[in-house]
């Protein structure tokens, strides 16, 4: 291993204190690179709905003694395990995700695989790095399922996230309209100034009716959801026939929700989910490699995620309230060290 005694024997990380329970910091010693791995120190990370989708149901698949959350970060490689990738990573500045349970980025250092790291160019900050794989990789997951199946508009929930500002660049970069479904009238408003040219507030009581006309006159056949809310039976019912629906989240929490089974049938409506880490592993090293580089590309030439708010690991509950307070304002970090 190289990079010896480049790093302390102890850390801080995020810990949750038992089921359901509050998130806390605790003092471990500093996770061991073995081969094919790589310790980084990390600079920054963002709390992502699947983050919060993973710490919901941590305790199904991880010891909570031992589990660390964290997704998704970047920061400096300090430590290099046996194999020719680690040690081309060594003391580069890097986007990583995370490879196990026991070690997420929501700590001052992280052990993953050396194929789960990419190289950050001068032109990226560690901030912007650091949200530089889930949802830019799931943005151009869906363009490549659009491209597939030649749906020719898309329509996208929970519009005014950080992944649905990407999705929408993405549909202008390949000339393929996108309907942002928000659930007001103030996002609605922030999206139409912001350029946007199909913009629908779910709350609005002509949201259903509109939705059916302006999906139907663009022939928008695919419907990415990560609300996944009761008012999903409608929608459904709203869209062209031969849609396809793909939820990749679970923003409202709803554990159950009904659908009409005529409205699939008479429709012929296919329902599926999305996981980014299974299309990734399906995808193949290769594919996965091209797509990065085009993610760089794109976070090069000024894309900008919006940050709303930072946080030291300290006070990573109050980052996630914050999160949830207002997700359409940007992304949260935390940030080992940030002194507010």
């Amino acid at each position: 291993m190289s990079g010896k005694n480049a790093y302390p024997k102890t850390m801080k990380a995020v810990f949750i204190e038992s089921q359901g329970g509050p998130l806390v910091v605790k003092e471990v010693k500093t996770p061991v690179p073995g081969p094919g791995e790589v310790l980084i120190k990390i600079a920054a990370a963002p709390v992502n709905p699947s983050d919060l989708a993973r710490i919901r149901n941590a305790h199904i698949e991880n010891d909570l003694a031992t589990f660390i959350p964290g997704l998704e970060g970047s920061g400096t490689v300090v430590a290099a395990g046996k194999g020719l990738l680690p040690h081309l990573w060594s003391g580069k500045r890097v986007s990583c995700s995370s490879k196990y349970g026991t070690s997420g980025t929501w700590a001052e250092y992280m052990v993953t695989g050396a194929a789960m790291c990419f190289p950050l160019t001068r032109k990226i900050s560690d901030e912007q790095g650091s949200m530089s794989l889930v949802n830019p990789l799931t943005a151009l997951a869906f363009f490549e399922i659009v491209r597939e199946r030649d749906h020719k508009a898309v329509i996208n929930n929970a519009a005014a996230s950080a992944l649905g500002r990407m999705v929408e660049l993405l549909g202008d970069k390949h000339h393929i309209p996108v309907i942002n479904i928000v659930r007001n009238q103030k996002q609605a408003e922030m999206l139409k100034g912001a350029g946007s040219k199909y913009v629908l507030d779910s709350s609005d009581p002509s949201f259903l009716a509109d939705l059916e006309s302006l999906s139907g006159e663009l022939k928008a056949t695919v419907l990415f959801d990560s609300v996944c809310s009761k008012q999903l039976q409608h929608i459904i019912e709203a869209l062209p026939s031969g849609s396809s629906v793909i939820i990749y989240g679970n923003l409202s929490g709803e554990e159950q929700i009904l659908i009409n089974p005529r409205s699939l049938i008479d429709k012929n409506i296919n329902i599926s989910g999305f996981y980014l880490g299974k299309r990734t592993k399906e995808n193949g090293p290769i594919k996965n490699i091209i797509n990065l580089r085009q993610v760089s590309r794109l976070m090069s030439s000024g894309l900008k995620i919006k940050i709303q708010n930072r946080f030291p690991l300290e006070k990573a509950r109050e980052a996630v309230n914050a999160y949830l307070g207002n997700m359409s304002a940007g992304k949260v970090l935390l940030v080992p060290g940030f002194i507010q």
